[in-house]
């Protein structure tokens, strides 16, 4: 069989751990930690994508990408982005305080909800008081989201995490989040040699200073001799979601799905329609009015960048 058509093992096949331009990092399959040069300018890959490579002249060139799934989207003008590939499992964190934003935190998780990743909320810095997000927390419990408190920079409540990472359903796990919630520091708790850079927050904006600049994975050494990947997202303030079709967003949206059944109008976009059950339910408390508002501004985020 040509070799240019046969299907890709995946004993031959190496993790992306980053790629930037032509340039990119990769663990094959026996653990080694390699650094090369994509093939070609029509292979896109991306950190947590399975590729092929070759050595050429003792140099290292990804020549093949496998079929990807479970892959994290944003976008941004338009332009969509695919940060991550093949992802088992990924973190959500967010913190006590100013960076304990319901709105961010909603578009990760559709984001996730579109590929059907699964999720966890981590909400870090809860010694200085877990009930100022408790109004948050419970909302999400309530649709079936892992709410897991922890204190990154005394390393207290991490445990949960690394049994998730530890668990065979996970190969790749993420960490994604606005800056400032402690993210490099809950990377550099799971894996101690990242030598990730932390930030403190800024106190002009209560917003924290960016650290990374582009998704980058790193070795995680468990409780199993299988070695893993955690990816660590760049701490972005605007997670677009301009991508995802509106019959996504609906069904990515937990308490709007079964609810959208009991509309008046099959194809109920949930604004003015007479007889809507998920305004009703908004109306009634029963969907938190934060999660119909981010549904309202990711709706207006899509109608604006769909062609007419």
């Amino acid at each position: 069989m040509d070799s240019e058509h046969r299907p890709l093992q995946s004993s031959e096949l190496a993790l992306v751990l980053e790629a930037s331009r032509r340039h990119v990092t990769i663990l094959s399959a026996d653990g080694e930690v390699l650094t090369g040069t994509i093939s070609s300018k029509a292979i896109e890959v991306a950190t947590g994508d399975a590729v092929a490579f070759e050595i050429r002249s003792g140099k290292i060139f990804v020549t093949k990408v496998a079929p990807s799934l479970r892959c994290l989207f944003r976008s941004y003008r338009g332009a969509v982005k695919r940060m991550g590939a093949n992802i088992d499992h990924l973190f959500i964190i967010s913190a006590i305080g100013e960076t304990l934003k319901p709105l961010v935190i909603d578009r990760m998780l559709i984001a996730a909800r579109v590929e059907s990743i699964p999720t966890s909320l981590i909400i870090n810095k809860a010694d200085l008081g877990l009930q100022q997000a408790e109004l948050v927390t419970s909302v999400y419990q309530e649709i079936g989201v892992r709410v897991i408190p922890c204190g990154a920079k005394a390393g207290q409540g991490l445990e949960p995490l690394r049994e998730i990472l530890d668990s065979d359903e996970v190969r790749i796990g993420a960490l994604c989040g606005v800056s400032g919630v402690g993210k490099s520091t809950i990377l550099n708790r799971l894996v101690p040699d990242a030598m990730a850079r932390t930030a403190e927050i800024s106190d002009r904006t209560g917003q924290g200073k960016q650290t990374t600049s582009q998704p980058r994975g790193f070795i995680y050494e468990g409780s199993k001799a299988t070695r893993k990947v955690l990816i660590d997202f760049p701490g972005v303030q605007f997670f677009g979601l301009s991508h995802v079709e509106p019959t996504a967003l609906c069904a990515a949206i937990d308490e709007f799905r079964d609810l959208s059944l009991q509309c008046r109008f099959i194809n109920c976009r949930h604004l003015q329609e007479p007889e809507c059950a998920v305004r009703e339910a908004v109306q009634q408390g029963i969907i938190a009015a934060w999660r119909y508002q981010s549904y309202l501004q990711i709706l207006d985020e899509i109608e604006e960048i769909a062609p007419y």
